[in-house]
């Protein structure tokens, strides 16, 4: 699969309705392969780590050669492992999974150039 066509949501839950969750304290990460249809679902194991969780998170990104990282709030360090490798970030994100996907297909997410500490980008 293409790394553009992978995207990754940072999620609370396991199921599209979820909500959109903090990179290093999401328990789950929902990635699309190619269509909104077709994805599945990484446990994430790093949230309880002491140190650097998100970044921790962003590696494991990195490894599963993500396109596009869709997440709610994301800390320096995560920001700069994601984009040494390219890939593409829509930070400060609310709402549910299945919303964020369709912002993105959409067009309508802004790439996020540093770090985010508070979510902005509310889905109606």
């Amino acid at each position: 699969m293409d790394k553009k066509c992978r995207i990754a949501v940072t999620s609370m839950g396991r199921d599209l309705k979820s909500r959109v969750g903090p990179i290093a304290r999401s328990p789950y990460i929902i990635v699309f392969e190619g269509s909104p249809d077709k994805f599945s679902v990484i446990e994430e194991r790093h949230i309880d780590a002491r140190n650097e969780p998100g970044v921790k998170t962003a590696e494991t990104l990195v490894s599963k050669e993500i396109g596009t990282v869709i997440t709610g709030t994301i800390g320096k360090r995560a920001h700069e492992v994601l984009s040494r490798a390219g890939i593409s970030i829509k930070g400060g994100c609310k709402g549910s999974v299945e919303e964020a996907v369709r912002e993105c297909a959409a067009g309508r997410l802004a790439d996020c150039h540093g770090a985010k500490y508070a979510g902005n980008v509310e889905f109606s």
